[in-house]
Order: C-alpha cells, then structure tokens, then sequence
C-alpha cells in the first residue's frame, strides 16, 4: 500500500500516514506492546463476553453497540503492528463477520443495531487493516455503505453519540474518496456535516469555562440523552441539553477536536482552520493538567490536580491528533502534545503488566481505593485499577501511537513525529528504504537513525526538533554539523546510501511550569516528573487493585532552586525495570492534608522551612500509581 494524499478538491496535505505495518517497535516500546499483547488486549475476548463469543459482532445475542468494534480497533493495531499470527487470527474472526454481514441496500453489522456509530467504529478497524492487507473487499463494503448513507440519511439521520462523533464518518468518507474518486462522496460529507454537532464554532467560542459542576446540575445532564432519543432532527438544531452533554463529555471533546481539521478539507474557512489551536488553548487554561490532558471526571470539571481525566479521552485525543498531523499541513505543536500524553497520561493509567487499568486517574493521586471523590458523575470505583469494566478501545493507543512515529511527506520523504525505538520501512522512488531508529528516546537526549537502502538514492528526511530542546544539533553522515532551533523541523535531503547515519542531539535540562493555584510542574523534555512515595498494592475480592501510600508525599518545591537530570539504567517500558532517568529537586515538607479520599487542592505559595529542605527524587510520571505531579511552589520563612 501507497500512504495516501488528498485529492482535489479537497485541501492539500503535507503528512500521509504510513501503511498500518511500517513501522515496527524495538528496544522498550517493543516490550510495551508486547505487555499489551500478554495483558488485556490479547485476552480481554475471555474476560468480557460484551466482545467475547457471545458478542452480536461474531453473531451471537449479546452485545451490538461499539464495544466490540472498539476492541478490534485496538487488536488490528496491535497484530499488525506487532505482526502476531496469533492476534491476527482472532482479529481476523470479527472482520470476516463484518465483510459478510453486510445487506442488500448496504447496512452492516448486527441485525438489531441501527446505529451509525457503532458502524463508524468497525470502519476505522477495517480501514487499519485494509492499509496493511490491501483486502479490497473493504472497500466494497464502505463504498456500499456510503451509497446508503448517501441515499437514506435523511430518513436515518444521526443519533446520540454518532451526532457527536460526526467527523469520524466524515473522515472515513474523505479517505475512501481520496482512492477512488467519487463525487457523491463530497456531498456525503455535507450532509454529514449538517448532523454532526458544530464543533468548529464550539471550539471558538468555548461556553465550558467553569467546572460542570459548578454551571449545570448532574442530574439534569444525565437526562439529557434519555430526552434526546424522542426527539426529531430539526434541521441542524438539537435540544439544548443533549447539546451541552455532548460539548461537556470529555472523550467527546478530545475526538471532536479533530472535526474542525476533517471539515476544512472540503469545507476551509477561519474557524475549521485554526479550530483545534482555538479548542486546545481553551481546554488547557480551563481545564488542563501537567500530564498533557484535561480534567473530565465524565464531564469538564476545572483544573485541579486532584480532579480526574478519563483514559480513555487521552486515548482519542492521541487518535485526534494523529489524525490532524495527516489532514493538513504538519502542526508541531500537535506532535508535542501527542509524546506528552503518549509517555505520560496514557502509561500512567495501566498497571506495569497491563492487566489493569483506572477509569480515571489524577495527576495528584496518593491514594487508589473504592472511595467516594469529587468526581463530577463518575462512580467510587473509577480510580481502583480493574481489569474491568475495560474502555475496550483503549488498546488502540499504543499500536496506533507506534504506527504513528514517523508519516510518509507529499515530496516523496519521511517525516519523525516521535523519535521512539523503531525500524521503518518505506518505497521512496521505487527503491526500498529502512531506518533505525535507536537511542532510548524519550528517557534519553540522543537519537541514531540509521539508513539502509537497495541501492544509492536521494529523499528528504523530515527531522522535527520538540519545542522544549535547548540547542539542538543535527550531524549527518559525511561529517557536517547543523545548528538548528527548538520547535522548528528540519530537511535533510541528500542521495542516501546504506550504512549512512543521522544523530540528533535533543539536549533538554529540567524545567518548572506552571498550573492550578500557582502549582509547579517538573518536566524533562516530554516526560513529566513526578513524586512517587513508596506504594502498598492490596487486591480486592473482584480483582481489582487498590493503592495506599507508605510514606509522606506533601512536599513543596522550593523555588528557584536549581535541579539536576540522572540518567541511568537501561531505558525500559513504564513501570518496570530501574527508573531510566531522575531529577533531583530541593522540597521541604508542608501542611498539606487529605480531603476525603484524595488529597486537598494545591497549597498557594505556603511557607517552608529552609532548614527542613532535603533533596527528593522524582521518576517518570508514566511509571507511577501514586505521584504528586503538580507541587506547591514554597517560600522561605527562615528558622
């Protein structure tokens, strides 16, 4: 498979994803897909009968709604990318039900849905899985599928959660579009785009500047669905409360930030152009936290760090920003955020072994139990880590975060997204070509990209330099040195032979920014540091697991106190094996107590001891299940 670049008339793109495949993991993310493979995602068909035998999607009674298509989301990500027989054989099993499920007139799926969304979710995996097998009786099926939409949407208009995620179906249209060409495709998105909510105007406007919590009451949010499954489509007005459940719901939000991006392919004005630069800047003044995420525990709810974010919005906001890097031109600021929640809000939330996970987790965190919170509608149980319930389309974002490392550029070359341990393999003007990619990254400052080439032949090599680099360089293989500058990409273009080696030195110091209540962040280039007292791991009856802190963790910061990055120990998947890198900060302790089951809100600038400061040591966010990630930041008070 070729990657694939818009046609006209839709907007051009710089960035193509690679063919699902490509790339293959080595050294520590080889190890976290491979944990991923032996935890959850490769048994979770045992371990949940909503997407096991019983499933209506290998065409038994139970389960037609989407949690089905999401596990196949992730598990074709995983077998492909890992290239699993095994993995492949059972994902395998749901797509040659899918490919013969579908009717005369075009609908798929279980007999009993009538859903769009659940449908929009089995394309994306087949989609996935058409990109490494070139199987073209998926495009059969999507182009039969499209015919009826095209035909029937007026009748079968939009639903509930598929109003809301409108840009997916948009965007499997446009991708099926960019290969063969059709027309009537163009005019789908349209009217799709008059049923999906207005996320473009949303994201512009932003009304969701306070906590949910403090602008609409529960209850009545949660009414909101149950009304709306009685009420007609009206043109492209829905009733206001459905309306607000969708913009407040945070795995809706972090998946309609990319429908901006789709709508500007066929549709480009100022608010679908800059509709996620708007949308993000939004979020993370209201709502963000230092892990890369944003505070939805379901719904909006500030930006303390002792609030909850839902795994699974990190998991479709990663899937939202690979989507943008291919729909346009390269946006940096979306690969940065894409590593930040990659090696730190999506590991954090997994058991080192990935056999558990939490429904929401807190930057904050000094205690996992089945407690009540002050979440805005999540229940006691949503911070334990539990092999289940499962977010089942949460396996997708580490194979589809591995997939995405490097994209395939409109003048025949390679771009790095990320620069993660990996092999790539690629045709650029007809002649194989393979990189390797080495060096440890993101637990160390350099990268080695080795090039190996059939014969002799000249591409450009796209090298993004992250915004928080301090004077990066870039030496090529005949000996020149390039000076170049953080947040820029740089173009290597020269005729490659094999054995030719690329470094990039990415040279980073610790770095303090700023949050909620004049908290203080650590970061080291895209890892957030954290504290992490010594944590009691006690199972409870039902499997899940239940964490308790053995020592103290109210420590302030103090300021302007310089810091220092160790590095040691071999770079490993999060969670196991030596800590790879530390940094050590100066803290002293403070009145600083629990509220409830979670750990009261930041203390504003409180006042310290000098003599009680010590040297602590901080570990990658990813690693932890209990962690202070956002300090007070202290002042002196002398003795």
């Amino acid at each position: 498979m070729k990657p694939i670049f818009n046609r006209a008339p839709l907007t051009p793109n710089a960035l193509s994803p690679l063919p699902l495949g490509s790339i293959r993991p080595e050294d520590w993310l080889l190890d976290q897909l491979q944990t991923q493979r032996d935890g959850l995602t490769g048994r979770l068909d045992a371990l949940w009968e909503d997407v096991g035998e019983q499933s209506g999607w290998l065409g038994g009674p139970g389960d037609s709604g989407d949690r089905a298509p999401q596990y196949l989301l992730g598990l074709v990500a995983l077998a492909w990318t890992l290239d699993d027989e095994a993995l492949k054989a059972k994902a395998m099993r749901y797509i040659e039900w899918i490919l013969q499920s579908q009717r005369e007139d075009g609908w798929f799926g279980p007999a009993d849905n009538e859903d769009y969304w659940p449908l929009m979710v089995a394309m994306k995996a087949l989609r996935l899985y058409f990109t490494a097998t070139g199987d073209r009786r998926v495009l059969v099926l999507m182009d039969r599928f499209f015919k009826y939409q095209f035909a029937g949407l007026k009748d079968h208009p939009l639903k509930e959660w598929a109003v809301a995620r409108g840009g997916e179906n948009m965007e499997l249209a446009l991708w099926l579009y960019n290969i063969t060409g059709q027309k009537h495709l163009l005019e789908l998105c349209k009217r799709l785009r008059a049923q999906t909510l207005d996320w473009p105007n949303y994201f512009h406007t932003f009304a969701n500047t306070v906590p949910m919590s403090k602008s609409l009451k529960r209850e009545r949010l949660e009414e909101a669905l149950e009304e709306e499954k009685n009420e007609p489509l009206i043109g492209e007005k829905r009733p206001f409360f459905h309306t607000q459940y969708h913009l407040s719901h945070g795995v809706n939000i972090a998946a309609g930030l990319k429908t901006p991006g789709v709508i500007n392919l066929f549709k480009s004005g100022f608010k679908e152009q800059g509709g996620f630069r708007f949308g993000w800047a939004k979020l993370v003044k209201h709502h963000g936290v230092a892990s890369g995420m944003f505070i939805c525990d379901e719904h909006l709810n500030g930006n303390s760090p002792t609030q909850g974010s839902r795994l699974e919005a990190a998991v479709e906001l990663m899937d939202s920003l690979e989507a943008l890097l291919g729909l346009g031109d390269f946006n940096p600021e979306c690969a940065d955020l894409l590593e930040k929640i990659a090696y730190n809000a999506l590991p954090a939330a997994f058991t080192a072994d990935m056999t558990a996970h939490q429904y929401l987790e807190q930057v904050n965190q000094v205690k996992v139990s089945r407690e009540k919170r002050r979440w805005y509608n999540d229940g006691e149980d949503a911070n334990l880590y539990s092999p289940a319930p499962f977010d089942a389309g949460c396996g997708q974002a580490w194979p589809k975060f591995a997939a995405s490392l490097w994209y395939a550029t409109s003048d025949g070359g390679l771009q790095a997204i990320s620069y993660a341990p990996c092999t790539v393999r690629a045709t650029l003007d007809g002649v194989p070509v393979r990189l390797r990619v080495s060096g440890g990254y993101p637990f160390g400052q350099s990268v080695e990209i080795q090039v190996f080439v059939k014969q002799p032949c000249e591409f450009p090599l796209y090298l993004r330099m992250p915004f928080w680099t301090r004077q990066p360089m870039v030496f090529l293989p005949d000996g020149e040195i390039m000076q170049v500058r953080a947040g820029d990409t740089t173009c290597v273009r020269r005729r490659w032979r094999s054995g030719d080696v690329v470094r990039v030195e990415l040279p980073t110091v610790p770095r303090v920014t700023k949050w909620y209540h004049q908290s203080g962040a650590v970061e080291l280039g895209p890892l957030l540091m954290a504290y992490q007292p010594e944590e009691d791991w006690q199972q409870l009856e039902d499997g899940s697991w239940q964490v308790t802190a053995k020592g103290d963790w109210n420590w302030a910061l103090v300021r302007d106190e310089p810091m220092k990055a160790v590095y040691s120990g071999e770079p490993a998947a999060f969670g196991k094996g030596e800590t790879p890198v530390r940094v050590l900060v100066k803290a002293a302790p403070v009145d600083w107590h629990m509220d409830g089951a979670s750990c009261a809100g930041v203390p504003m600038v409180p006042a310290i001891r000098e003599e009680d400061a010590q040297v602590i040591e901080l570990v990658p966010f990813g690693g932890t299940a209990l962690r202070i990630g956002q300090f007070p930041l202290g002042r002196g008070s002398g003795k």
